[in-house]
C-alpha cells in the first residue's frame, strides 16, 4: 500500500513537472520571434510571400492555444500583387489535460476575415497551382504511432469571409457548425451574399442541415436540409427561392446517393420530385421523377427578367404545368412518361437525348389540340418588309463548329389550328441528320380530305434549300380557302399536287425561287364572284351595239369540271391547258401567275352553247388583278375580229365557197 501511494506521488509529480516546464516554455518563450523564419520557410517551398501583421499568442493551459493576428499569402508571379490568401485572425484551442492522455478534443475553430482570391487565366494558369519545380513528391503514409484520436471538436467557424473567382464574388460568408463528434449529427449553418459581375444582380444564400458521417455503414446524412434567399435581377425584379429535403443519403464506399422527397420553390414555380444515384463517382447513373404545379406562365418569366412575345391572343402564355420521369447516364438523358399541358394543350410521350460526340434526340410525342393562330404575333407587330429598319444589315453569326445535331421521331397531333386552316389527325415523322430535316410522311385530314406530304429541308449551305411534294385529294375547297384572302371565291371538291424545290430562308425567298410543277382538279363546283356567262352575254350585245342584256349577273360561275396544270420557274406559274367545263360554258385558257405578288395575267376564250343542238360562240376574255382578286373582262377587240371573221366565212358559203377549202389550195 504504501508502494502505490509512492508510485501514485512519483507520477503527479511528473506531470505536474510537465506542466510547470509547459507553462515556462510559453512564459519564457515568445513565437513571435520565429516569425521571420516561418516565412522564411514558407517562401523556399511555395515561392510566395507570407506576411504574419499581427501577434502570435500561444498559451497552455487549461488550454493549448494558437492565435494569429492579421496575415496574407501572396500570389504567384504574374497575378498581381493582391494577396492570395489573408484573413484577419485564426483562433484554434487544444484541451491539454485529455491531450496527455492521448485524446484530443478541440474548442471552437475560428476563421475571421478570410479572403480567398481564385485567379485563372486564359492560358489555363491557376493562382492555386503549384510550380512543378516547388511541388514535393507526397511521401508515404507512415505507420500509425498511436498518437492521439481526436475525440471532438467544439466547433468551426467563418466568420465575415470572402471568396472570389475572377468575375465571380461570394462576400458576408458565415458558416458555423455545431459540436463535431462520431456518431451525432452536426448541425451546419451557411450565409452569403453572391454575384457575378453583373450590375443589379445579386444572390443571397441562407442554408441549415445537420450531417451525420456514420463511420460503419459509411453513409453520410444529412438530415432537415433548407436553402433560402433572395435573386435580385438587373431589371430590378427579385424573385425568392427555398429548396428543402427530409433527407439526403450518400455513400462513397459504395457509390450510390438516395434522396427521396425535395421541393423547390422559386418564385411563383413549385417543384416537387425524387431521385437516386449509383456509381456516383465512376458511371454516374441518376433515376427519379419531376413535377411542375401549374404556373401562371407570364407572371412567373416576367419576375425572371423575361419578356414573352406579344401573342394576338392575349391570354395564351398563360398557364403551364409538367411531370416525368428521368433517367441520366453517361449515354444521355431520358424523359419517360412526360406531360406537358401549356394552356388549353396537353402534350404526352417520350424523350431520349444523346450525350455522345453526335448529340442526338429520339422522341415520340402525342398532343391533342392546339390553335397556333393564338401565339402567332398581333396583326400589325411585325415590321413591313419593305422599311428601313425590316432591311438592316443583320449581323453575322458566328461559324458553328459542333457537330451537326441528330433526330429522329413521330409527333402526332389529335386537332390543330395553323394560318386559318383546321387540321385533324396531324402526323409528322421527323429525321433530321448532317443538317438535313426530312419530314415523311406528313399526313392530316382537311376538310373531308387528306393531305400528305414530303419536305426536305437542307440547311448544308449558306442559303438552305427546301424540296416539296405535297398532295391534297377530295379537299372541300370553299372550307379551304374559307380563312384565306381567297375566301368564298371558289368551291368544289379538289384535288392538288405540287412538287417543287426552293431556296431562301423566308417565305418571300421560297416564293421566289420555287421552281417545278402543279396541278389541279376540282369537280362539281363554282367560281364565286364572277360571272362568265354574263361577261360572255355582254360581250356579244357590245358587238351587237347594245348597251345591255337580258341575262343576269349571278356573280357565279358554276361548273362540273375545273383542270389545271402549271409549270413553275422562279416563282412564275405558267399554264397552257386551264380548262372549265360545263353543260353550257366551256373555257381554255393559259397565261401566267407570279406567286411572290398573286399577280395574274391570262387569257381566256368561252365558248357558249346557243342550244344544245347548235354551234357555240366564242368570245375571249382577259383575267388580270390578283388570284385573290381577279378581274375577268371580255376582250373586245378579238372579239369584233372573230365576229368579223365568221360573217366572211358565211358570206363566202352563200356564194359556194368554202374559206378553208381556200386555204388549203397551194
Amino acid at each position: 500500500m504504501k508502494s502505490a501511494k509512492i508510485l501514485a506521488f512519483i507520477v503527479g509529480g511528473l506531470v505536474l513537472a510537465l506542466l510547470i516546464g509547459v507553462l515556462l516554455v510559453s512564459l519564457l518563450v515568445n513565437p513571435n520571434d520565429f516569425k521571420p523564419k516561418i516565412a522564411a520557410t514558407v517562401k523556399d517551398s511555395t515561392g510566395r510571400e507570407l506576411n504574419l501583421k499581427g501577434d502570435i499568442k500561444l498559451s497552455v493551459f487549461p488550454w493549448v492555444a494558437l492565435q494569429l493576428g492579421p496575415a496574407s499569402l501572396g500570389n504567384p508571379p504574374g497575378f498581381g500583387d493582391a494577396p492570395f490568401l489573408s484573413f484577419n485572425r485564426a483562433d484554434v484551442r487544444v484541451k491539454l489535460l485529455p491531450l496527455l492522455s492521448k485524446r484530443l478534443e478541440v474548442a471552437r475553430v475560428v476563421l475571421d476575415g478570410l479572403d480567398l482570391r481564385l485567379v485563372k487565366h486564359a492560358d489555363g494558369k491557376s493562382n492555386w497551382q503549384m510550380d512543378e519545380k516547388d511541388a514535393t513528391p507526397a511521401k508515404p503514409a507512415a505507420p500509425e504511432s498511436g498518437g492521439p484520436a481526436l475525440k471532438s471538436i467544439a466547433g468551426i467557424a467563418v466568420t465575415h469571409g470572402r471568396v472570389s473567382y475572377n468575375e465571380y464574388v461570394i462576400e458576408n460568408l458565415d458558416f458555423e457548425t455545431g459540436a463535431i463528434s462520431s456518431h451525432q449529427a452536426v448541425p451546419v449553418s451557411l450565409t452569403l451574399n453572391a454575384s457575378r459581375g453583373i450590375a443589379g444582380e445579386t444572390f443571397a444564400l441562407t442554408a441549415k442541415l445537420n450531417v451525420e458521417d456514420n463511420a460503419d455503414t459509411k453513409d453520410i446524412r444529412i438530415a432537415a436540409l433548407t436553402v433560402s434567399g433572395i435573386v435580385d435581377r438587373p431589371t430590378g425584379t427579385r424573385l425568392h427561392y427555398e429548396l428543402a429535403t427530409p433527407q439526403l443519403v450518400a455513400n462513397l464506399d459504395k457509390q450510390t446517393l438516395s434522396l427521396p422527397e425535395f421541393s423547390l420553390n422559386l418564385g411563383a414555380a413549385k417543384v416537387t420530385g425524387k431521385l437516386a444515384g449509383t456509381k456516383i463517382v465512376d458511371d454516374m447513373h441518376l433515376t427519379g421523377s419531376i413535377a411542375l404545379a401549374p404556373l401562371v406562365l407570364k407572371e412567373f418569366v416576367a419576375n425572371l427578367g423575361i419578356a414573352l412575345p406579344k401573342t394576338q391572343d392575349s391570354k395564351a402564355l398563360s398557364s403551364l404545368s409538367l411531370g416525368s420521369a428521368f433517367r441520366y447516364d453517361a449515354d444521355g438523358a431520358t424523359l419517360d412518361d412526360l406531360q406537358i399541358k401549356l394552356d388549353d394543350t396537353t402534350l404526352k410521350g417520350d424523350i431520349k437525348v444523346g450525350l455522345g460526340k453526335t448529340e442526338s434526340v429520339k422522341f415520340k410525342l402525342a398532343a391533342d389540340r392546339i390553335d397556333l393562330d393564338r401565339y402567332r404575333p398581333p396583326v400589325g407587330s411585325t415590321p413591313d418588309p419593305k422599311s428601313a429598319a425590316a432591311n438592316q444589315p443583320k449581323p453575322k453569326a458566328p461559324a458553328d463548329t459542333s457537330e451537326p445535331m441528330m433526330a429522329q421521331g413521330t409527333f402526332t397531333l389529335g386537332t390543330a389550328h395553323a394560318a386559318g386552316l383546321d387540321f385533324t389527325n396531324l402526323l409528322v415523322t421527323v429525321d433530321m441528320k448532317d443538317n438535313v430535316t426530312h419530314l415523311h410522311p406528313l399526313e392530316a385530314q382537311l376538310y373531308g380530305g387528306k393531305y400528305s406530304g414530303d419536305l426536305t429541308y437542307d440547311a448544308r449551305t449558306a442559303t438552305p434549300a427546301i424540296s416539296m411534294d405535297e398532295h391534297l385529294s377530295s379537299v372541300d375547297l370553299a372550307q379551304l380557302l374559307a380563312n384565306t384572302k381567297a375566301k368564298g371565291r371558289a368551291s368544289g371538291k379538289a384535288n392538288v399536287n405540287i412538287k417543287g424545290a426552293a431556296r431562301g430562308a423566308g417565305a418571300d425567298d421560297i416564293m421566289k425561287t420555287l421552281t417545278g410543277h402543279f396541278d389541279a382538279n376540282v369537280a362539281n363546283g363554282a367560281l364565286e364572284g364572277m360571272d362568265v356567262g354574263y361577261e360572255l352575254a355582254m360581250a356579244q350585245a357590245l358587238l351587237n351595239k347594245s348597251l345591255s342584256t337580258s341575262v343576269p349577273n349571278t356573280h357565279k360561275t358554276a361548273f362540273d369540271a375545273f383542270k389545271v396544270s402549271a409549270l413553275i420557274t422562279n416563282g412564275i406559274a405558267e399554264t397552257k391547258d386551264l380548262a372549265i367545263s360545263s353543260a353550257v360554258i366551256k373555257v381554255a385558257g393559259q397565261g401566267t401567275i407570279n406567286l411572290p405578288t398573286s399577280g395574274i395575267n391570262m387569257t381566256l376564250l368561252a365558248s357558249v352553247m346557243k342550244t344544245a343542238s347548235t354551234t357555240t360562240v366564242e368570245i375571249p376574255l382577259k383575267v388580270t388583278g390578283t388570284y385573290t382578286d381577279p378581274s375577268v373582262k371580255p376582250d373586245l377587240t378579238e372579239a369584233a375580229k372573230g365576229e368579223l371573221k365568221q360573217k366572211a366565212v358565211d358570206a363566202l358559203k352563200k356564194h359556194g365557197l368554202d374559206l378553208n377549202s381556200l386555204f388549203k389550195r397551194k
